[in-house]
Protein backbone atom coordinates (compact mmCIF):
# COMPACT_ATOMS: atom_id res chain seq x y z
CA UNK A 1 0.00 0.00 0.00
CA UNK A 2 1.18 3.36 -0.77
CA UNK A 3 1.33 6.74 1.29
CA UNK A 4 -1.34 7.85 -0.83
CA UNK A 5 -3.13 4.93 -0.78
CA UNK A 6 -3.32 4.42 2.57
CA UNK A 7 -4.09 8.39 3.53
CA UNK A 8 -6.95 8.14 1.45
CA UNK A 9 -8.07 4.95 2.93
CA UNK A 10 -7.48 6.67 7.05
CA UNK A 11 -9.70 9.69 5.82
CA UNK A 12 -12.70 7.83 4.92
CA UNK A 13 -12.46 5.97 7.97
CA UNK A 14 -12.43 9.47 9.86
CA UNK A 15 -14.98 10.82 7.71
CA UNK A 16 -17.44 7.84 8.16
CA UNK A 17 -16.55 7.90 12.20
CA UNK A 18 -17.58 11.72 12.20
CA UNK A 19 -21.17 10.86 10.45
CA UNK A 20 -21.54 7.61 12.46
CA UNK A 21 -20.75 10.03 15.64
CA UNK A 22 -23.29 12.53 14.70
CA UNK A 23 -26.09 9.84 13.33
CA UNK A 24 -25.84 8.18 17.83
CA UNK A 25 -25.80 11.32 18.61
CA UNK A 26 -29.02 12.64 16.94
CA UNK A 27 -31.33 10.45 19.62
CA UNK A 28 -29.81 12.44 22.70
CA UNK A 29 -32.52 14.01 24.57
CA UNK A 30 -32.98 17.53 25.68
CA UNK A 31 -33.36 18.06 29.47
CA UNK A 32 -34.24 21.68 29.12
CA UNK A 33 -36.25 22.83 26.84
CA UNK A 34 -33.77 26.25 25.80
CA UNK A 35 -30.61 24.14 26.77
CA UNK A 36 -28.44 23.85 23.73
CA UNK A 37 -28.56 20.14 24.94
CA UNK A 38 -26.42 17.14 25.94
CA UNK A 39 -25.46 16.53 21.84
CA UNK A 40 -24.34 19.70 20.99
CA UNK A 41 -20.91 18.83 21.66
CA UNK A 42 -20.84 16.02 20.24
CA UNK A 43 -22.63 17.36 17.12
CA UNK A 44 -20.04 20.27 16.88
CA UNK A 45 -16.97 17.32 17.75
CA UNK A 46 -18.96 15.04 14.93
CA UNK A 47 -18.37 17.78 12.42
CA UNK A 48 -15.15 18.92 13.09
CA UNK A 49 -13.92 15.49 12.82
CA UNK A 50 -15.86 15.68 9.29
CA UNK A 51 -14.08 18.83 8.33
CA UNK A 52 -10.50 17.44 8.89
CA UNK A 53 -11.22 14.28 7.22
CA UNK A 54 -12.67 15.80 4.33
CA UNK A 55 -9.70 18.24 4.08
CA UNK A 56 -7.21 15.65 4.34
CA UNK A 57 -9.08 13.37 1.69
CA UNK A 58 -8.95 16.36 -0.64
CA UNK A 59 -5.47 17.29 0.43
CA UNK A 60 -4.50 13.54 -0.50
CA UNK A 61 -6.53 13.46 -3.50
CA UNK A 62 -4.87 16.82 -4.90
CA UNK A 63 -1.90 16.71 -3.81
CA UNK A 64 1.08 14.59 -5.68
CA UNK A 65 3.67 12.91 -2.93
CA UNK A 66 6.82 12.76 -3.54
CA UNK A 67 6.95 9.35 -1.69
CA UNK A 68 3.13 8.30 -3.28
CA UNK A 69 4.66 5.34 -4.37
CA UNK A 70 7.15 3.96 -1.20
CA UNK A 71 5.78 1.23 0.13
CA UNK A 72 4.83 1.61 3.65
CA UNK A 73 7.25 -0.16 6.28
CA UNK A 74 5.72 -1.86 9.71
CA UNK A 75 7.02 0.07 12.49
CA UNK A 76 6.92 1.14 15.79
CA UNK A 77 4.29 3.58 15.02
CA UNK A 78 1.60 0.63 14.10
CA UNK A 79 2.49 -0.86 18.00
CA UNK A 80 1.71 3.31 19.29
CA UNK A 81 -1.63 3.38 17.47
CA UNK A 82 -2.95 0.00 18.51
CA UNK A 83 -1.95 0.41 22.34
CA UNK A 84 -4.07 3.62 22.22
CA UNK A 85 -7.26 1.88 20.86
CA UNK A 86 -6.36 -0.94 23.47
CA UNK A 87 -6.00 2.16 26.26
CA UNK A 88 -9.24 3.63 25.31
CA UNK A 89 -11.11 0.81 25.43
CA UNK A 90 -9.67 0.19 29.02
CA UNK A 91 -10.45 3.92 29.96
CA UNK A 92 -14.00 3.34 28.54
CA UNK A 93 -14.06 0.17 30.44
CA UNK A 94 -12.71 2.06 33.47
CA UNK A 95 -14.54 5.24 33.66
CA UNK A 96 -17.94 4.15 35.34
CA UNK A 97 -16.62 1.95 38.10
CA UNK A 98 -13.37 3.53 38.82
CA UNK A 99 -14.42 7.31 38.22
CA UNK A 100 -13.23 10.18 35.88
CA UNK A 101 -10.67 11.51 38.09
CA UNK A 102 -8.81 8.01 38.49
CA UNK A 103 -9.30 6.29 34.94
CA UNK A 104 -8.20 9.74 32.97
CA UNK A 105 -5.21 9.88 35.27
CA UNK A 106 -4.38 6.60 34.35
CA UNK A 107 -5.59 6.90 30.85
CA UNK A 108 -3.58 9.85 30.87
CA UNK A 109 0.01 8.66 32.25
CA UNK A 110 -0.14 5.32 30.27
CA UNK A 111 -1.07 7.42 27.16
CA UNK A 112 1.87 9.27 27.34
CA UNK A 113 4.28 6.80 28.06
CA UNK A 114 2.97 5.32 25.06
CA UNK A 115 3.63 8.17 22.74
CA UNK A 116 6.72 9.27 24.35
CA UNK A 117 10.40 7.88 23.56
CA UNK A 118 13.62 7.70 25.71
CA UNK A 119 14.64 11.48 24.24
CA UNK A 120 11.17 13.01 25.24
CA UNK A 121 10.12 10.40 28.28
CA UNK A 122 9.73 12.89 31.37
CA UNK A 123 7.94 10.71 34.16
CA UNK A 124 7.46 13.50 36.46
CA UNK A 125 5.87 15.78 34.31
CA UNK A 126 3.99 12.89 32.82
CA UNK A 127 2.98 12.69 36.47
CA UNK A 128 1.64 16.14 37.28
CA UNK A 129 -0.40 16.74 33.78
CA UNK A 130 -2.20 13.47 34.29
CA UNK A 131 -3.13 14.20 38.18
CA UNK A 132 -3.71 17.55 38.10
CA UNK A 133 -5.85 17.70 34.20
CA UNK A 134 -8.26 15.39 35.13
CA UNK A 135 -9.12 17.39 38.49
CA UNK A 136 -9.35 20.98 37.08
CA UNK A 137 -11.30 19.20 34.58
CA UNK A 138 -13.53 17.45 37.70
CA UNK A 139 -13.39 20.99 39.24
CA UNK A 140 -14.86 22.83 36.14
CA UNK A 141 -17.81 20.05 36.00
CA UNK A 142 -18.40 20.27 39.27
CA UNK A 143 -18.32 23.67 40.52
CA UNK A 144 -18.61 26.01 37.47
CA UNK A 145 -21.45 23.41 35.49
CA UNK A 146 -22.67 21.94 38.12
CA UNK A 147 -22.69 18.26 36.33
CA UNK A 148 -20.54 16.02 38.47
CA UNK A 149 -18.89 13.45 36.40
CA UNK A 150 -18.63 9.28 37.68
CA UNK A 151 -16.96 9.38 41.07
CA UNK A 152 -16.52 5.21 40.72
CA UNK A 153 -15.46 3.66 43.75
CA UNK A 154 -13.05 6.26 45.66
CA UNK A 155 -15.37 8.77 46.15
CA UNK A 156 -13.81 11.52 44.01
Amino acid sequence: MTNKTRDILCSIIVLAFGAAMIYFVKDVRRVIRSDVGSAFVPTLIGWCIIATGAAKLLFSIFTGLKSENKKIVFNQDFFGGVGTIVLMVLYMLAFEPVGFVVASAVYLFLQMLLLSDSTNRHILVFALVAVLLPVAVDALFVFVIKMPLPVGVFGF
